[in-house]
């Protein structure tokens, strides 16, 4: 096919570094290894101008080492997923979107994140999740899910695919064939989904929607489903569900891409560099070493090996290959919009109105804020390993400063002498704004809660998942906000200072989650 073993090989790796800038052992193994594709993270983002000096960088480089352009790829969902700095564009979560009702919301979110991508130089973007968060206590999915049915996932996540695409950017839905039913992060663990194919089709529903609708790529997830796959091998690594379901079953004619290798799900059970020959051997065409570019390198390497030993497809491997090279080169023909684009005003408005809209009123109760409230909650704590690093953001200081007020910052989990104390404190305050992050994890979160109702006017908040607010017990105002973000913040201001009616709807019942 005219090119290169190594640098056909290396078009099938994705890796990431630290810091700003490349560092020396990712440019080495860009020269040495033909790494051909770059994932970015929080970690690598400083400013908009400095990401796009970047991507320049990065695809001078790739182009000049490897013959092509690089994938320049990022994990930009909206809400807590979001890897872009506060002075662009940060879309709600999906499931804040699919509050609002409206499937265009997810097509406008797709639209803005795109353009403003693209100006940036990123050209894939992992999203959106059309996972169908069926199980509540789903440590990692959550409000990264439109909902938790196949009909709302499906209808708002082809919205978000076709908003993404038609502004110049690669859709990756992930993870497939579904991460709503697990009870573990494969961040840490490795999970299993020990359903039927029966049961299993309303996860499998939205990828089938999202496959007819064009979607460029799809990220397989680090689960095990025994009854598809009878090896003990997890989906990125299955023949079977790869080959034989997504392609050949649903027909998927796209890129597939693996969720990061180095996730313990992959490498503390098959080893990250054992996982990605595995996961090419199984039919992905784009497998993920995110951290240690170290990895990647000895990924090519054992690539390499496999096709001398013939345990790997030559041909099949060059097949991926041109539908990668084909790919890319339909990404390099699409218009690339200024920068000053990148959180202008217009973005700026309409993401307002998407975060205004997207606030849902839960439970009705009496509650007014009064001249002098408390705001109280706890810190952005990392709740998993998708988050972004902690930051300095806090909910109760913040609405503080917009409000006036005071502020106590909790723990991510109170105990019973904080809560004691902390219901002591609150004696002069007019009212109580409480918000929970998690709290259908952390118990101590809704007692406090519950506490607090016994002597003041409560407004409970739920800064990530919905599902908090169905633990508690006492009759408070509550309301879903789906992100612990300045932009929720502001738009929970707004809405407090104004008095406004909530127009948000929940996507997903309460019902089943119990303490």
């Amino acid at each position: 096919m005219g090119i290169e073993r190594r640098s056909m090989i290396g078009q099938h790796l994705v890796c990431g570094f630290d810091g700003i800038e490349m560092d020396e052992p990712f440019i080495e193994a860009v020269r040495r290894y033909k790494i051909g594709n770059v994932i970015l993270f929080a970690r690598n983002i400083a400013n908009k101008e400095q990401l796009f000096q970047l991507c320049r960088d990065i695809e001078d480089l790739v182009q000049k080492e490897c013959g092509h352009p690089a994938f320049i790829t990022i994990d930009q969902e909206g809400g807590m997923v979001t890897r872009l700095s506060s002075d662009c564009t940060n879309v709600p979560s999906a499931m804040a979107v699919a509050a609002t009702g409206k499937t265009q919301s997810a097509f406008e979110a797709g639209l803005i994140t795109a353009k403003e991508l693209r100006a940036l130089g990123v050209t894939v973007n992992f999203a959106p999740c059309l996972d169908v968060n069926s199980n509540p206590r789903n440590p990692v999915i959550g409000v990264r899910s439109y909902g938790d049915t196949s009909d709302v996932v499906s209808s708002f996540g082809l919205s978000m695919i076709e908003g993404l695409q038609s502004g110049g950017v690669m859709a990756v839905a992930k993870h497939f064939p579904g991460h709503g039913d697990t009870h573990l992060d494969s961040h840490v663990a490795l999970p299993v989904v020990d359903r039927t194919r029966e049961e299993l089709e309303m996860h499998l529903a939205p990828f089938k929607q999202a496959v007819v609708g064009g979607v460029m790529g799809i990220m397989t997830s680090h689960i095990l489903f025994p009854r598809l796959e009878n090896s003990n091998v997890p989906a990125t690594m299955s023949h079977s569900i790869i080959t034989g379901l997504l392609r050949t079953e649903l027909g998927f004619k796209g890129l597939i891409f693996s969720d990061c290798m180095e996730m313990d799900a992959i490498a503390k059970h098959y080893g990250t560099v054992k996982g990605a020959v595995s996961a090419l051997q199984a039919g992905v065409d784009l497998v993920c070493i995110s951290h240690h570019v170290g990895l990647g390198c000895e990924a090519v390497e054992a690539v390499e090996a496999a096709l001398e030993a013939g345990t790997l497809s030559e041909e099949e491997l060059e097949l991926s290959t041109q539908n990668i090279l084909l790919a890319k080169a339909m990404l390099a023909q699409e218009m690339r919009p200024p920068l000053s684009v990148v959180n202008c005003l217009e973005h700026q408005k309409k993401n307002a109105r998407l975060h205004q809209r997207s606030l849902t009123l839960v439970h009705d109760a009496p509650f007014e804020l009064g001249s002098n409230p408390c705001f109280i909650g706890p810190p952005c704590f990392r709740a998993t390993n998708v988050s972004n690093d902690e930051e300095a953001l806090l909910f109760a200081p913040v609405m503080a400063a917009l409000l006036g007020g005071a502020a106590i910052v909790t723990t991510e989990n109170p105990d019973s002498e904080e809560i004691k104390r902390i219901s002591g404190q609150i004696e002069s305050f007019s009212s109580v704004v409480c918000a929970t992050y998690n709290g259908h994890i952390y118990a101590g979160q809704i007692e406090l809660v519950d506490s607090l109702a016994k002597s003041k006017p409560v407004l409970c908040i739920a800064l990530r998942n919905p599902y908090d607010l169905g633990l508690v017990k006492s009759p408070v105002r509550s309301i879903a906000a789906y992100a612990y973000t300045k932009d929720v913040f502001e738009a929970l201001a707004t809405m407090l200072i104004g008095n406004r009616t909530l127009q948000g709807k929940l996507s997903v019942s309460l019902g089943g989650i119990h303490a």
